[in-house]
């Protein structure tokens, strides 16, 4: 026999040997043992490529072939050629021949689509003509062996299947179609419950499965229909009819091929109460923007019990919001006739204030609980109860015993949260727009008191601060004091308190000038009084005029909403002051200018024009020149005290530190001159600087000026005194004439024009004003002469 003829004998024989076996292993170990046995190998294996790049083996012969250094290296060329990416030597293309070990060749073959054939001989290595011819062997044996791989699959595919099939708790069914009739071929419990006890279809054109629950479900089922004829999988939502009514479920279907025909498996889960839930979710959705864009709380309130009725099916819908001004939680919606809930006051035990302080509460049946809710118009048992933050509380009521379920409870969370949403959001803009009216009325007071009288009038209704009270900065005694409370804050004080230095909260917030919120009062041990009825409150400083007080007889009842709100309103009441004492102060002036000016002029003037027509008739001016000389000095006075004065208020709100001695110096400098008989002495023992209006040395020039006209005889003495006291220094003026007269001083008293008779009223108004305006004090001591002494605040660096 040929070389040739003897090959193809060879070859054909192992043909023989490649079919398909029991299992994969088999088809590979009886192909395996003709190549070896017809070639005279020694080793061999058949190996899979993996997903990854990879081979696995299937098999190896003989058994220890693992140890045989020819196989060894076949196998690492493998590998290697298996992970070189880039390489495109290790990456050669089959076949690939290699040699191992003593005289030892290896052959690796490429079995398409499935892996490869390793190949190991000693001695003799194979011709090119062999390798060359087993090719077509090679190609068949990866047929056979992909074949048995899909099929061994497939296989374990349906034994775990047909375990889950079993086992399942959703329906499940494999249908299957012969001659265009589609029938059902095995169900699990779980489907018959759900559908009931169909074999087959009601028209032979339509998967059972499919069949819709309504016709405007048809479409979406012949979709259905057209992908599985297709023979692709399906996943979507699927309407149909079930054993009690119409159902909704998420229907995946995947055809198979099988050896008789065309299969398909079925599941469905049920999202019936998942669709409800949407359907709800979508409605409150909807009913949430109606919620949340309410311009008035009760809008708000309205629209929250609606659209909790709308997705939670309820008897009732109640809000009660808490009112601050008599402590109780009052009806404010319902979707009653009238309010089915009543009215919860302070001293009632209800659950109701225990939903207001943040509980959420649910009663499955009213009539045997240990507590009670009380109401009227219908028998309530079941009830669910929200919080509505510092609002109030939302109320859901049915008659019917355990009416709710953990989705209705769910809802009522989420609804209340919308709830409280749009009543912080409509209380936002209400108090936003009650602050621009209070401010409104506040600026256009013609007075202090009436600025506080229009916002304590307005507080309570305007912006829900029924018990609010205004404490005024005194920076003599340094102490807050009560200047207003509103009417139920009256109720409750007798006698408001009034704060000296270190006196509490409201003494540190005013310091600091920084809102402070105070949730619990009885909690701080810094508060002025642990046990007053006031439990929580906001206490905002107004710049230097002092504090505004709000406060509320519940812990926790005032929040940061309220905290805002009050700053944004003492923010404009510090604006609103300063114009209202800027307004007075220039209403002032005016008088002032309007009575010195009419008053002084007019007498210099009478005078001046008297003397004038006397040197006219007697032709000698000397003995009246001086006179009128003198009252046109009088005149020019007047002029400078009233650009003074001016200049005064102009720059009102204006201190700074000024230096003792040298504003000393410049008073006596703008002072006039005292007669060359009268003595003047300065005694500065005090601190260098203090605090205080630019024109201070025009105060204390006045206090010499006074001295000058009326507090010293031709002998006397003016003395000027600077000296410490404590955090304070007084500048004193003092004289031992017979003072200035009592009527003068009551400009003093009066703070306006009408006693300004005289310049030395002009004078002293303006020392008063100076003083005030450097938060200092005026007095005057007229027991033995006359002593004048300004109080000023030291500035803190001595």
């Amino acid at each position: 026999m040929s070389d040739r003829r003897q090959r193809i004998q060879l070859l054909h024989e192992i043909s023989l040997a490649i079919s398909p076996g029991e299992t994969l292993a088999a088809t590979a170990e009886t192909a395996l043992e003709a190549y070896l046995q017809k070639l005279n190998c020694t080793v061999g294996g058949v190996f899979r490529r993996r997903e990854d790049g990879g081979y696995e083996q299937i098999i190896a012969r003989p058994a220890a072939a693992v140890d045989d250094p020819v196989y060894a290296a076949a196998r690492n060329r493998l590998t290697e050629r298996a992970g070189a990416d880039g390489d495109n030597d290790a990456r050669k293309s089959f076949p690939i021949v290699g040699e191992g070990g003593d005289d030892g060749h290896y052959y690796l073959f490429e079995l398409p689509d499935f892996g490869a054939l390793v190949l190991g001989t000693h001695g003799e290595p194979f011709s090119a003509a062999i390798i060359d011819e087993l090719e077509p062997l090679n190609e068949k044996l990866a047929t056979a062996c992909t074949a048995k791989a899909a099929e061994s699959t497939l296989r374990n595919e349906r034994r775990r299947f047909e375990a889950l099939f079993t086992t399942i708790q959703e329906p499940m069914v494999t249908v299957s179609v012969t001659d265009g009739t589609a029938t059902i071929t095995r169900r699990n419990d779980a489907f018959e419950t759900t559908f009931g006890d169909a074999t087959s279809m009601s028209e032979g054109s339509r998967f059972e499965p499919t069949i819709p629950a309504a016709p405007s479900d048809a479409a979406a089922a012949d979709e259905i229909d057209t992908q599985l004829a297709d023979g692709e999988p399906v996943t979507t939502e699927s309407s149909r009819q079930t054993a009690t009514g119409t159902g909704d479920f998420l229907l995946r279907a995947v055809p198979v091929t099988t050896a008789t025909g065309q299969e398909w498996f079925f599941l469905y889960v049920d999202i019936t109460d998942e669709k409800r839930r949407r359907r709800t979710l979508e409605s409150l959705y909807e009913d949430a923007q109606a919620v949340l864009t309410s311009e008035d709380r009760q809008t708000a309130c309205k629209r929250t019990v609606e659209t909790a009725t709308a997705v939670i099916n309820a008897s009732v819908a109640e809000v009660h919001l808490y009112d601050r001004a008599t402590d109780t939680l009052t009806p404010a919606a319902t979707t009653g006739a009238e309010p089915v809930f009543a009215a919860a006051g302070a001293e009632d035990a209800t659950p109701l204030w225990e939903g207001y302080g943040g509980d959420i509460r649910h009663f499955d049946a009213l009539s045997t609980a240990d507590v009670s809710i009380a109401h009227s118009g219908m028998a309530i048992e079941s009830v669910l109860l929200y919080p509505l933050g510092d609002h109030g509380v939302l109320i859901l009521g049915d008659e019917q015993a355990e009416a709710f379920n953990e989705t209705d409870r769910q809802l009522g969370r989420l609804l209340t949260t919308l709830g409280t949403i749009a009543l912080t959001r409509a209380q936002r803009i209400h108090s936003l727009e009650a602050v621009q009216a209070i401010t409104q009325e506040a600026v256009t007071a013609d007075t202090r008191s009436a600025m506080v009288d229009a916002v304590l009038d307005r507080l309570p209704t305007a912006l829900n601060f029924p018990i609010t009270g205004l404490w005024e900065h005194n920076a003599v005694a340094d102490q807050l004091e009560p200047v207003g409370m509103t009417e139920p804050a009256f109720d409750l004080f007798d006698a408001p308190p009034t704060f000296g230095r270190g006196d509490g909260i409201a003494w540190e917030a005013f310091k600091r000038g920084e809102t402070e919120l105070v949730s619990d009062v009885a909690s701080r041990p810094d508060a002025y009084n642990a046990d007053s009825v006031i439990r929580s409150e906001v206490i905002a400083p107004i710049d230097e005029f002092g504090v505004l007080m709000a406060g509320a007889v519940r812990p926790q009842n005032l929040t940061d909403t309220d905290r805002s709100i009050v700053e944004t309103l003492t923010s404009n009441l510090a604006t609103a002051n300063e114009l209202v004492d800027n307004r007075e102060e220039l209403q002032l002036l005016e008088a002032v200018f309007d009575r010195v000016l009419r008053h002084n002029l007019r007498n210099d003037l009478t005078v001046i024009k008297g003397y004038a027509n006397a040197v006219a008739e007697s032709g000698e001016a000397s003995p009246h020149t001086a006179e009128i000389i003198e009252h046109c000095k009088n005149l020019e006075r007047t002029a400078t005290n009233a650009r003074t004065m001016r200049e005064v208020v102009q720059t009102r709100e204006q201190r700074r530190a000024i230096d003792i001695t040298t504003a000393i110096e410049d008073a006596i400098e703008l002072a006039p001159d005292p007669p060359e008989t009268v003595t003047m002495t300065t005694d500065i023992e005090a601190t260098t600087a203090v605090i205080a209006h630019p024109k201070l040395p025009v105060a204390i020039a006045q206090l010499i000026e006074n001295s000058v006209e009326h507090g010293v005889d031709d002998d006397g003495e003016i003395r000027v005194r600077a000296v410490d006291d404590g955090d304070d220094v007084v500048i004193a003026v003092s004289d031992d004439g017979p003072g200035i007269p009592v009527a003068e001083l009551a400009v003093i008293d009066q703070h306006d024009e009408s006693e300004l008779e005289h310049s030395s009223g002009v004078g002293l108004w303006l020392i008063d004003r100076i003083v005030d305006y450097s938060d200092g004090v005026l007095s005057f001591d007229t027991d033995s002469g006359t002593t004048a002494r300004i109080t000023l605040r030291a500035a803190e660096e001595r």
